[in-house]
């Protein structure tokens, strides 16, 4: 990874686990339900990136994603809450068969990806308005037949947040976390639910359920009871073990998947727990790399702008 590149990307793995942090309240909002009962949130989704070229060496990808999540959540007392979310998430990558990815493996860099990750998390109220949020995150990410225990990473984040009023809350935390043949990634984090009146928000945890690695930082603008529009961006970061598949260089080895989505946000809820999100946008700063089994660069491409659609839904019941 460029040393110009190592800021953003941090940011971004930071980013990465935001929506699996309980999104922390003010003192005035309580949470839905009464204590002790169980909250459970159902949610899916798609995603194409349609098909970019590579900036050097020729050759394009485009990338189907899938997404699905089940989190379960309480509050014994008013002082402690907890959850357990697990998230799924598929990737499908159609390469063609030029470029420098492909000369490195010998073909294909990498077909069908999947990851999975537990991250069962804890708050605690320490006052009126001081929050303590922790979370121990187990993720696995890599091709179908790739091994399970090389495919690991292993981390957790802890923060606090300091609600100012009903309006503003800030917060900040630090992210510790493995990553495949690479290593260990320690980096701080910033939360924002800032509402300077009724129709605008300003957040980094108001996204879709299932959408990968939270909302980043979205501008909301409520038009109505139950619809709103966002503009909103964020870095994501991907590493993932390849299976035993091609050239004895790509066997077992490392692929990376980063880029800059920004995006537009179309947002309808109902009555009954239901949402459904459309989203429009383009991924920029888009960068794919292929490393051999100990983490060695074999190959780097940079990608072209790649538009993309989608859409989301999730149940909280």
């Amino acid at each position: 990874m460029h040393r110009s590149m190592l800021p953003i990307a941090l940011l971004a793995a930071a980013v990465a686990h935001a929506q699996d942090q309980p999104a922390p309240q003010p003192p005035a909002e309580s949470a839905s339900g009464a204590l002790g009962d169980l909250k459970y949130v159902l949610s899916g989704g798609y995603a194409h990136f349609f098909s970019s070229d590579f900036e050097d060496g020729g050759g394009d990808v485009s990338v189907d994603r899938a997404f699905a999540g089940l989190s379960i959540s309480g509050s014994p007392n008013e002082s402690y809450s907890w959850d357990l979310p697990i998230k799924w998430e598929g990737a499908w990558y159609g390469f063609s068969s030029s470029g420098a990815l492909a000369s490195a493996a010998g073909g294909k860099p990498w077909d069908a990806v999947q990851s999975v990750m537990i991250a069962p998390g804890a708050r605690f109220t320490l006052s009126e308005r001081w929050r303590l949020s922790t979370r121990l995150i187990v993720e696995f990410s890599g091709e179908n037949d790739a091994d399970a225990f090389d495919s690991a990473n292993i981390g957790g984040v802890v923060g606090a947040s300091y609600a100012f009023s009903r309006e503003f809350l800030l917060g900040a935390g630090v992210l510790a976390i493995t990553r495949i043949e690479d290593d260990m990634l320690v980096v701080p984090q910033m939360l924002i639910d800032w509402r300077p009146c009724k129709e605008f928000r300003l957040s980094n945890f108001a996204g879709p359920e299932a959408f990968p690695g939270g909302a980043g930082l979205e501008a909301i603008w409520t038009f109505a009871e139950d619809m709103e529009l966002a503009f909103g961006g964020r870095y994501t970061y991907r590493r993932f073990r390849l299976d035993d598949s091609g050239s004895t260089q790509r066997s077992e080895g490392v692929g990376t998947d980063e880029g800059l989505p920004i995006w537009l946000r179309a947002t309808m809820r109902a009555k009954c727990g239901a949402r459904l999100d459309l989203v429009a946008g383009v991924q920029l700063a888009g960068e794919m790399r292929l490393d051999d089994s100990g983490g060695n660069q074999l190959a780097r491409e940079d990608v072209d702008a790649a538009p993309f659609a989608g859409v989301f839904f999730s149940w909280t019941y």
